[in-house]
């Protein structure tokens, strides 16, 4: 969710929800067309299974705590759950949901942490809007009720609303951090290059990670300013940040798309911690600079601003990072956060050395990934452009 000569035209075709040029940036450009669900891995050692199929965009899962059952969020507004045997709609959003632009639709998904009890379920989406001219619908949170294990959809209620700029860069990710405290990405508004400056400007929404209590009925503001006022930024200077999680220590991982020259892993050790990522003042670990030939050096961050602990280039065909989550020990790919790249479909583990993060790759393959997910029996999940959910395993032999 936000390259000279040949990488100017591979980013011309990629999707904006996970890369960077889109309607609102460019103009007389194609998509790229979405490829068949197939899984071609680089590894010996894991296997590529299908998981799941016949979705239009997978975009995260979540675990229904009161039936075990995995519940599967599609950009189109459409829910399902699987079982293990059967897979059906839980709810239809598409009447709510805007997908005139690639990058718009249902974004986020979070079970209340309440949920034995009150049954609400917390979505992310762009509202719906004429997809006629330049008008940008807003960034919405709403709640809805689950009965008889399905969505009432009479009950689904607005609770906030992003206004924006642009169709693009809306990230909307949703993220529970216990105790019915949520956090919300929110992108820079859109376009290309950050042309309002909402990255570093605390007076908007945009370009942030939201903080909020969630009671039941409605949100409300955590933090407290200097001058005592309530605020629901937690976190600044981000750029598209279509996906974000928690570590087992409270470490919070973000992967933030990039503009032309580079993509980003961003860490802090306690997530509750306000931070700014320098998003716009800053491409990775370097100064951003619109017309940028991505050859400009390493150099430090003004004080205040947090650097991402790992940056890729656009070389050798990447694009657009998709996150990613923490694999703890227990992992057969090792501990550390996985990510992959929507243009090469490589797929990345940053894990720990010492004192510091360094970055090891997992395996290529030939998806369009545009996330990651957990299984009903924790299987490591990859949500492909195509519709179809993959199960990455190092055990077991490829059945496709």
């Amino acid at each position: 969710m936000h390259l000279k000569i040949l990488f100017v035209f591979a980013l011309f075709l990629i999707p904006a929800f996970s890369g960077c040029l889109d309607s609102d940036e460019a103009e007389n450009f194609t998509w790229i067309k979405k490829t068949d669900g197939n899984c071609t891995i680089s590894s010996e050692e894991l296997f590529c299974t299908t998981y799941l199929k016949y979705f239009d965009t997978p975009i995260i899962s979540s675990i229904n705590e009161v039936t075990n059952e995995l519940w599967v969020a599609d950009l189109n507004g459409e829910i399902r759950t699987w079982n293990g045997f059967r897979e059906y709609l839980v709810g239809n959003l598409s009447e709510y949901v805007s997908t005139c632009h690639n990058e718009q639709g249902l974004l986020g998904m979070a079970f209340s942490d309440n949920f034995t009890n009150d049954r609400k379920v917390l979505l992310s989406y762009v509202a719906k809007q004429d997809c006629e001219g330049d008008f940008a619908s807003p960034l919405v949170l709403a709640d809805i009720s689950v009965e008889n294990e399905i969505l009432n959809m009479t009950t689904l209620r607005v609770l906030a609303e992003i206004e924006q700029p642009y169709r693009n860069h809306n990230a909307g990710h949703l993220l529970s951090v216990n105790n019915n405290q949520y956090l919300w990405g929110i992108g820079d508004g859109g376009s290309s290059g950050d042309p309002h400056k909402n990255g570093q400007n605390l007076s908007t929404p945009l370009s942030s990670i939201y903080f909020f209590q969630y009671n039941g009925t409605g949100i409300s503001p955590i933090l407290e300013k200097d001058d005592g006022s309530k605020t629901y930024i937690l976190h600044s200077g981000l750029r598209n940040p279509w996906k974000f999680s928690l570590d087992d220590n409270g470490g919070l991982w973000i992967a933030d798309v990039g503009q032309n020259c580079f993509e980003e892993v961003n860490y802090i050790e306690n997530w509750a911690t306000p931070s700014n990522f320098g998003w716009s003042l800053r491409e990775g670990k370097h100064v951003f600079s619109s017309d940028s030939n991505c050859s400009d050096l390493v150099s430090s961050p003004p004080e205040g601003i947090i650097d991402p602990v790992i940056e890729y280039s656009h070389s050798e065909g990447h694009c657009s990072i998709t996150g990613g989550f923490w694999l703890n020990e227990d992992s057969p790919f090792g501990e550390g956060y996985i990510h992959g790249d929507f243009c090469t479909g490589s797929v990345r583990l940053v894990e720990r050395n010492n004192n510091t993060w360094e970055e090891k790759q997992l395996f290529d393959s030939d998806l369009q990934i545009v996330g990651f997910g957990q299984g009903l029996n924790n299987e490591l999940l990859i949500f492909h452009w195509g519709g179809t959910i993959f199960e990455i395993s190092a055990l077991g032999k490829n059945n496709e």
